[in-house]
């Protein structure tokens, strides 16, 4: 297994360990977390990818505003969802 797999697996591992007891919205930010990685060990493989790379430039614009601005981050998530058609 490659390295990077191996972190994304223990990343997704330790994160559900400790989201009991947090507030909701770190389950969405733990795994918006996830696919950010997982697309770039995608695109590691595979840099040609389009679908892949736009999906993982949108995530990363804004994953970040989870916590200041919860309706920036929750719409990402809803045009993320629509990106993924182009990732298949």
């Amino acid at each position: 297994m490659d390295s990077k797999e191996l972190e994304l697996l223990i990343y997704l591992i330790t994160s559900a360990q400790g989201l009991p007891g947090e507030p909701r919205i770190y389950g969405s930010i733990r795994l918006t977390e996830a696919a950010s990685k997982l697309c770039q060990i995608i695109l590691e493989k595979d840099p040609q990818n389009e679908g892949v790379r736009k999906l993982a430039e949108r995530i990363d614009r804004d994953k970040g505003k989870a916590l200041s601005r919860e309706e920036d981050f929750f719409g990402m998530l809803e045009e993320a969802s629509g990106l993924l058609v182009n990732c298949m």
